[in-house]
């Protein structure tokens, strides 16, 4: 299968249905999201019915299959039903008419629709109305765009790492009292939880010894007019801040929070391309809305078995857990080296949380040869 195979596939959410699924309703349902959202074009809607054994394969199957970009369609619903009272709804769409942050506002519209067995309202603006970004050409100009060394464990020498490939992922919560901690030292750091992340693996990255500009950011670009849009709202930017010599924490994290307010006056007009090996994404999760009469789940961050860059880090904050899947290309970093970057993600968050006024330099520096029982 080719690298171009993998740009081909979608962003996959799976909604669980447990009880008296009124089937027309929720296919309805489907129709009257795509109505409201133009952009997802016209979408496929599907049923079929498997077994609860066979449901792992048909599921694979479904979100790694390639969209035709130019015959489309771009978004798919397939319904799933295991039984009498289970069915799992498997939602797909390429990244050109969706995102992350996407998938809490379709389970929302689905909700309503299936609520009130009626078509959707319309939305006020058209889509993709941007704001103005005047400068924007200039402010990209001046960013530091030095070759990026990237260097992590068992990293293999001349391999890319900035397209998109066939992958495999290493996944990592944070919850509990690990979470309540990270959240206690953002607030007392004066910073939100996305912004202390971004502080700790720009730090993770440099310990290991990374040097130019190794990370890129998706930022959102949702406005408060198009808030409620389905659709590609995400900038792709690199972000360059590292700490000083003797800088503590508090004044890392000003400089981060400095840099990004800056990338945000321009992201409705990012830089052309960024070749960053290495991309942290994250979003802030809506809690799951509820159907009526049903028992209802959903798999946020399912995996469509394609890594983009050396390294994505995919970030979803659910307000009681961080939830980190570490998507990676095989061809250029294996399993277990990504498994001990994630064991030192995590090793690196404790230690903030548990001093987070310390000096960055008295933070824990990347564990040599170490197993992967040392890293939980």
């Amino acid at each position: 299968m080719s690298h171009a195979s993998f740009d081909l596939r979608g962003i996959p959410l799976v909604l669980h249905l447990n009880g008296p699924l009124d089937v027309p309703a929720l296919l309805g349902a489907c129709a009257a999201v795509a109505a409201r959202h133009p952009v997802l074009g016209p979408v496929r809607v599907a049923r079929t019915e498997t077994s609860d054994r066979r449901y792992p394969e048909v599921a694979a199957a479904e979100v790694t299959r390639p969209f035709d970009l130019d015959q489309g369609p771009l978004a798919r619903f397939t319904l799933v039903t295991l039984g009498r009272r289970s069915s799992r709804l498997i939602f797909t769409a390429h990244g050109r008419v969706f995102d992350g942050g996407s998938k809490d506002l379709l389970l929302h519209d689905l909700a309503d629709a299936y609520f009130s067995r009626a078509a959707l309202p319309p939305l006020a603006v058209p889509y993709g109305e941007r704001p103005p970004a005047d400068g924007a050409e200039a402010f990209w100009a001046e960013r530091d765009h030095r070759p990026a060394g990237l260097v992590l464990p068992g990293l293999r020498a001349g391999t890319g790492g900035a397209g998109t490939g066939p992958g495999e992922i290493v996944e990592m919560v944070l919850g509990g009292a690990e979470f309540a901690a990270f959240a206690a030292a953002a607030t007392a750091l004066g910073a939100t939880r996305f912004e202390l992340l971004v502080a700790a693996l720009g730090m993770l990255l440099r310990r290991y010894g990374a040097t130019g500009s190794p990370l890129a950011l998706d930022l959102g670009t949702r406005t408060d007019q198009t808030r409620h849009h389905i659709g590609n709202f995400v900038a792709r930017v690199p972000f360059v801040p590292h700490p000083g010599p003797g800088e503590d924490l508090p004044a890392h994290l000003r400089a981060v929070q400095a840099e990004l307010r800056e990338l945000y006056r321009f992201r409705h007009a990012p830089p052309p391309a960024t070749s960053a090996p290495v991309l942290l994404s994250y979003r802030r999760r809506a809690p799951a809305p509820s159907f009526p009469g049903l028992g209802t789940g959903v798999e946020w961050t399912v995996f469509n078995g394609a890594a983009r860059r050396a390294l994505h880090v995919q970030a979803v904050d659910g307000d009681l857990s961080l939830t980190l899947g570490l998507r990676f290309d095989p061809a250029v970093i294996g399993h277990d080296d990504v498994a001990r970057v994630a064991g030192y993600l995590r090793a690196l968050l404790r230690a903030i949380a548990g001093e987070p006024y310390a000096k960055v330099a008295d933070l824990p520096a990347p564990p040599h040869h170490e197993s992967d029982e040392e890293l939980q």
